[in-house]
C-alpha cells in the first residue's frame, strides 16, 4: 500500500504544482495549486476560462473548496466527488475536516 493511501479509504496528498479543481457556485473551475496563503487558504492559479473566472489567474480558496483532479469521476453526467485529502505543508488545523480520521 503506498504513503498516499489507506486501508479504508483513498488518501492523496496534495503540494504545491498539483492540479486540481475549485468546487465554485458555477461547477468545478481547473486549477494548479501554487502555494499556501494565511489563514490556511489555497493559492491557486486557473487553468481554464469559465464564466466569472480567466486562465492565469491567481486566486485563493479554502481547503475544503480545492479538490484533487484524480477524486472527480463523471457518471451518469453527474460529476461525484470520492475520498479524501491532505495538503502538504499546511498547518493540521486547516487541513479539511475528513484529513482528521
Amino acid at each position: 500500500m503506498s504513503a498516499t493511501q489507506t486501508s479504508h479509504a483513498r488518501m492523496t496528498v496534495i503540494r504545491p504544482g498539483d492540479l486540481v479543481f475549485i468546487d465554485g457556485f458555477l461547477g468545478l473551475i481547473p486549477a494548479k495549486v501554487t502555494g499556501y496563503a494565511t489563514w490556511g487558504h489555497i493559492k491557486v492559479r486557473i487553468t481554464a476560462e469559465r464564466r466569472g473566472y480567466r486562465r492565469g489567474e491567481n486566486t485563493t480558496v479554502t481547503p475544503s473548496h480545492c479538490i484533487p483532479r484524480a477524486h472527480v469521476r463523471v457518471r451518469s453526467g453527474q460529476q461525484r466527488i470520492f475520498g479524501a485529502w491532505t495538503f502538504d505543508g499546511l498547518p493540521n488545523e486547516f487541513q479539511p475536516r475528513w484529513a482528521w480520521d
